[in-house]
């Protein structure tokens, strides 16, 4: 055979080689030993084709050995990406709601945990969390005051980059505002206790009723509506908490986003009696909380940033409420919490 029917010939074979391949990984999921028997393969492919370089009328022997040396290295990261692709299957079909994270990318999800960790350490430090937003480039030349305002200005600023971990947590604390402004008492347990709040990102109480609320805050761009999952998560949530509760109260699941529900989700949902809130796009609103203290009474307001925000409950005592500026809260006398840190804190009540 000539060299020009055996090149042809060589890839033809490859070619039916990587046919099978592609079939055996795409089964590989439920069956993991397929990986192997890949892997298996893969040396076998790469042992003949360093052997035809080898054996060839005018062998070349470094190009062989290169050859052989990429191979291997190509086929070491193909192998592990199979096994994380297989152990990202396992994972989803364990824990259904990591696919809620599917319409970010591994980026984003870095960036979030990097910013949730770094925000951590700034607080355990015990430094001011408006330093983030000014620099000490301006922070000598302002006052308190303007400092505070500076850094909820910029906190604000819609053209600020966020991380999906960030852009979740003030679309819960929107949609708290909104169902506080009707009567409700709110406990923000999404951003209090993070990863286990139990799939309740909001828990609303009246006299009449406890909602379990669930906010989704998405793209418009990406167009990714909310699965079933996420209603089931908010249906078993409601549920959990009715029976761990033992409120004689009804108990209402609640699923609020900014965009919509798949056809499917909405049906699901409609049968599980969850109530939707569908493009309920976040607004600007008061950010301040101006908060009496329990203790001593103390007039004491909380920025968006500071640590105690969350906790701070708004309306269940006179004179407290939701200010625009740090001027207006400063104006009905109220001054800045001096703790940032988490735990007990006798400033907030």
């Amino acid at each position: 055979m000539d060299a020009a029917k055996f090149e042809a010939k060589l890839r033809e074979v490859e070619g039916l080689f990587d046919e099978t391949l592609r079939g055996i990984r795409e089964d590989s999921v439920l069956l993991p030993s397929l990986v192997r028997w890949a892997q298996a393969l893969d040396e076998a492919r790469d042992k003949a084709l360093s052997l035809s370089l080898q054996t060839k009328r005018r062998p070349a022997p470094k190009a062989a050995e290169e050859v052989r040396l990429a191979r291997t290295e190509s086929r070491h990261n193909k192998r592990a990406l199979r096994l994380a692709m297989n152990r990202v299957d396992l994972y989803e079909s364990l824990a259904p709601w990591l696919l809620e994270y599917t319409d970010l990318s591994l980026a984003e999800l870095i960036d979030a945990m990097r910013e949730e960790k770094d925000a951590r350490a700034s607080a355990e430090r015990g430094e001011d969390p408006i330093s983030r937003y000014v620099p000490k480039t301006e922070w000598n030349s302002l006052s308190s005051s303007e400092r505070n305002q500076l850094a909820l200005d910029r906190y604000c600023d819609p053209r600020r980059k966020r991380t999906p971990w960030a852009a979740g947590i003030e679309y819960e604390r929107f949609v708290g505002y909104t169902y506080e402004k009707s009567g409700y008492h709110v406990t923000y347990q999404g951003a209090l206790r993070g990863r286990e709040d139990l799939g309740i990102d909001l828990l609303c109480e009246n006299d009449a009723c406890v909602l379990i609320v669930q906010c989704k805050r998405l793209s418009q761009e990406k167009q990714l509506p909310v699965r079933e999952n996420v209603v089931a998560q908010v249906f078993g949530s409601a549920e959990f908490y009715r029976m761990c509760s033992g409120t004689p109260k009804p108990v209402r699941p609640v699923l609020a986003t900014t965009y919509r529900l798949s056809d499917e989700a909405s049906r699901f949902a409609g049968h599980l009696k969850v109530n939707l809130k569908e493009h309920f796009a976040i607004a600007q609103y008061p950010m301040i909380k101006c908060n009496v203290s329990r203790v001593d009474g103390q007039r004491i307001y909380h920025l968006p940033l500071d640590q105690q925000y969350d906790n701070a409950v708004i309306g269940d005592r006179e004179d407290e409420f939701y200010a625009s500026t740090v001027n207006e809260a400063e104006s009905a006398g109220f001054r800045r919490a001096f703790r940032w840190r988490g735990g007990d804190d006798p400033e907030i009540a």
